[in-house]
């Protein structure tokens, strides 16, 4: 790799509380790029298992850390992005990791594309011991489209997105009201700015597993769902938070056969094609993944 007066500054913000099983993974992923030109920033919320032992071990390769109380996620990792001054930010949850050579891939685009809002590549969906379950992408080329994206259709992998620190400033960080959907509510109000980079490559690891919020939420996250993409849209449902919902009802459903009979199940799945071919009309799949144009 280039000398680091030559490279941009790339700052990497963790967010932490209570993930003592997974924050050395996490930490090491970032370390371990041996990128020279590294800000790494941990806030953490006041953690009471053994989190704290290991942020001070790594103590010396950090640019700052903290653990106090904090009012949620989104407030965390604000606290971490005004803190951040390279020219590319993103934010690592500390049960997700990065993959090798995951900077470099990102750097490379950004000094291709150095006004582009964001750059998002691709990743594997990961168990809790991480185990690999499948590429985040499964069959589609990285592509993006903005119509796709407001009406729902998140296929931005969090942890392989990282930002342009000029442009996150100026549409105002992650909106601490959100609890569920902060992601996709900012990949929306920086793609206004104009379009992202997609970076052709694995970055990083998502970790799927019963205790994350995206496990938890089901009907809460989908109502704040539909509250973001209304609010970009103007439409009170779209077809990406439709599918999300049918998803939902239909897991729902399965996990409660002794009150839903099969033919609920089987009259969900069929407003969920007819949903997919709704998704056609805004340039995306049946996946929800947007298609690269012909």
């Amino acid at each position: 790799m280039r000398q680091e007066n030559n490279l941009p500054k790339v700052s990497i913000v963790t967010p932490s509380f209570n993930q003592g099983s997974f924050l050395r993974q996490c930490i090491e992923s970032v370390l371990s790029q041996n990128y020279p030109n590294l800000e790494y920033i941990i806030i953490d919320g006041g953690s009471h298992d053994d989190s704290l032992s290991i942020i001070h071990e790594f103590e010396p390769y950090l640019t700052y850390w903290v653990s106090e109380p904090d009012k949620g996620q989104s407030d965390a990792i604000n606290k971490g992005f005004m803190k951040a001054s390279g020219e590319l930010v993103a934010w690592l949850n500390s049960d997700d990791y990065y993959l090798p050579g995951a900077f470099e891939q990102v750097v490379n685009a950004y000094q291709i594309n150095p006004h582009s809002p964001f750059f998002f590549g691709d990743g594997f969906r990961v168990s809790a011991t991480g185990e690999v379950l499948a590429h985040f992408f499964p069959k589609n080329s990285l592509t993006f489209d903005r119509d796709a994206l407001v009406m729902g259709l998140n296929y931005i992998l969090q942890p392989s997105t990282f930002m342009n620190r000029h442009c996150l400033e100026q549409i105002g960080y992650l909106n601490v009201e959100l609890e569920y959907g902060m992601d996709s509510d900012l990949w929306m109000r920086l793609s206004a700015l104009g379009d992202p980079h997609p970076v052709d490559a694995v970055l990083s690891a998502s970790r799927e597993y019963a205790a994350t919020k995206t496990s938890i939420g089901s009907f809460k996250r989908i109502e704040e769902l539909r509250r973001i993409s209304m609010q970009h849209s103007g439409f009170e449902m779209t077809p990406g938070v439709l599918c999300y919902l049918l998803d939902t009802l239909y897991k729902f459903a399965k996990n409660n056969e002794n009150i839903f009979p099969g033919w609920y199940q089987e009259d969900i799945i069929k407003l969920w094609e007819k949903t997919g071919r709704l998704m056609a009309q805004f340039n995306a799949g049946s996946d929800g993944f947007p298609q690269r144009s012909p």
